[in-house]
């Protein structure tokens, strides 16, 4: 509790003013909703006129006002279908980072120093007048000294030192949130985690070029999609240069018809290169709005900004694979395993999610498959059965439903899903050729290296531990009481069979003694014989018996 109270001490003025900023777009119920109404204490500012009856609407406007934390915090949230209403993604979808234009003189200083010369030794050309600007960055026109045509990507002054205040402040109230134990099912402190990590990576404008770099290394034998050259002698953490994409605007069927090219065919170039991206690269463009595609002569197809990527390692990118191969093969046991591979450890009840996947199947079985509307109903049913779902694989379905959206409008007839099948099928052959044999096979002597490289070590600890008295085996495992009843029942009669072998060893003799004689054997002797075999009998039949 002492450390949220420092930090909010520590930046009380920020921490005001974003209160004071949710109770002037009449947004204040949302931290009364999220346990943090305390916080409204000796705030002086009123609701404005006019304000949007719907709180989303509010809650959108404040975020914008508030900055680009604010409204990277807003973005990120826009994916989580899993835990918002449809009303409330749509709404911070709609966030937009267009900030007033800052004059080139406060920037200037701050492009020379990170230059490390004045501009006409780099650039022959230098139009100080913003192509673009965003609430992190402004976008100039510019040509190199050798001619080629670039754009400058500039962070705004100050901006990592405001976002390090906010990130602060946002780990701190997601701390006094997770306190309500109704709230901290959803993690509030690991989304906060997660947007600092996107935020610090799209603050540093190098991640951004190598992002950059890495794809268009994987599109190299692939003519028709081009990335930007990222010229590094000039490029730092707060500025970026990169080559220029002559484009064809604006990115609609329409117009692009009109100026000779094929939208249908741009569409599907672009689909297949994401898919591309996905399952065979692991590495793809985590937000491919209309504003970071380009369409550019001879039908080839642009990707610009590469500040937001998403990563998929080969396992996670198997488990998308078997996702979109149940998709197409509506196949509802395909689509159980990769639930429970996704819920994993957290998996509570397996019936759960069969119901879960035999529900959704049904309701797409035989229609029509469009990809955006596959995974918002799926994000959907998560949130309603309150499935876990790893957050990896929220940024790739959000960038999979923009994706779609910007591609069908240039081909309404574009089948994502389709698109991705022969990629699929792709996956499926190299997962059984003798390639990943080998590589399995490796894994696996490597695997039994360490084991054998351990079991020394492993062997001691034991004996070691069985010496003092310090193994602690816990077992969880349905049945116990069944088989406890059992170990009962078992120890039970094996005492009495001992307990008898014991009366009989002592005084046998004396009771085969007694009594008339018969065949040699006395009538008490013939009686405790049969009464044996009786007893050998029933302990036979009762090992073969059920509890």
């Amino acid at each position: 509790m002492l450390e949220p109270t420092w930090t909010a001490l520590k930046h009380h003025r920020r921490l005001q003013h974003i209160v004071a900023t949710l109770v002037r777009f009449g947004a204040q119920d949302v931290l009364i909703r999220l346990g943090l109404g305390r916080l409204l204490a000796g705030v002086e500012s009123e609701p404005g006129e006019s304000l949007p009856a719907s709180t989303p609407q509010r809650v959108r406007m404040a975020l914008e006002t508030l900055g680009p934390t604010f409204i990277k915090c807003g973005q990120i949230l826009a994916s989580r279908s899993d835990i918002l209403s449809p009303q409330w993604v749509d709404e911070l979808q709609a966030l937009h980072s267009q900030a007033s234009t800052l004059p080139w003189a406060e920037l200037e200083g701050q492009v020379l120093e990170d230059l490390g010369c004045e501009l006409d030794q780099v650039f022959a050309e230098f139009d100080t007048q913003p192509l673009a600007a965003a609430s992190m960055a402004q976008v100039y026109r510019a040509r190199l000294l050798s001619g080629e045509a670039v754009v400058v990507k500039v962070q705004r002054p100050g901006l990592r030192r405001q976002m390090t205040a906010d990130l602060q402040l946002l780990e701190s109230l997601a701390q006094l949130i997770e306190q309500n134990e109704a709230l901290a099912v959803y993690q509030p402190r690991q989304m906060v985690r997660q947007l600092a990590k996107a935020m610090l990576e799209e603050l540093d404008f190098t991640q951004e070029g190598q992002n950059c770099d890495s794809v268009a290394h994987n599109f190299a034998q692939v003519p028709h999609i081009v990335i930007p050259h990222i010229y590094w002698p000039f490029s730092s953490q707060r500025l970026l240069v990169q080559a220029f994409l002559p484009s064809f605007t604006p990115l609609t069927r329409e117009a692009l018809t009109a100026q000779g090219l094929d939208p249908s065919l741009l569409a599907q170039r672009g689909a297949q290169a994401f898919i591309k991206m996905l399952l065979e690269d692991g590495l793809f463009h985590g937000d491919p709005h209309p504003g970071n595609l380009r369409a550019i002569s001879e039908n080839r197809v642009g990707f610009i900004d590469f500040g937001m990527v998403g990563r998929l390692d080969e396992r996670r990118r198997i488990e998308v694979m078997n996702f979109m191969r149940a998709l197409t093969e509506g196949s509802t046991e395909t689509l159980v395993g990769v639930l429970i591979d996704w819920s994993g450890e957290r998996v509570q009840d397996l019936s759960l999610i069969e119901q879960a996947a035999r529900e959704y199947m049904s309701r797409h079985k035989g229609g029509p498959l469009k990809m955006s509307a596959l995974i918002s109903d799926f994000l959907e049913l998560i949130r309603d059965y309150r499935l876990p779902l790893p957050a990896d694989l929220l940024v790739l379905f959000k960038a999979l439903i923009t994706a779609d959206g910007v591609l069908t409008q240039l081909d309404p007839d574009l089948d994502l899903v389709a698109t991705a099948k022969p990629a699929v099928e792709k996956m499926l052959r190299e997962q059984f050729d003798w390639k990943a044999a080998k590589r399995l096979g490796i894994d696996g002597l490597q695997l039994g290296r360490g084991v054998l490289a351990d079991l020394p070590k492993l062997t001691r600890l034991m004996v070691h531990r069985l010496k003092h008295g310090v193994i602690d085996l816990k077992v969880d495992m349905p049945g116990l009481e069944r088989l406890e009843r059992s170990l009962r029942l078992a120890s039970t009669r094996l005492s009495l069979a001992l307990l008898i072998s014991a009366l009989l060893i002592a005084f046998g003799p004396q009771i085969a003694a007694a009594g008339p004689q018969w065949q040699g054997l006395s009538a008490v002797g013939w009686l405790a014989g049969i009464a044996t075999v009786g007893g050998l009998l029933a302990f036979l039949w009762s090992l073969f018996k059920s509890p």
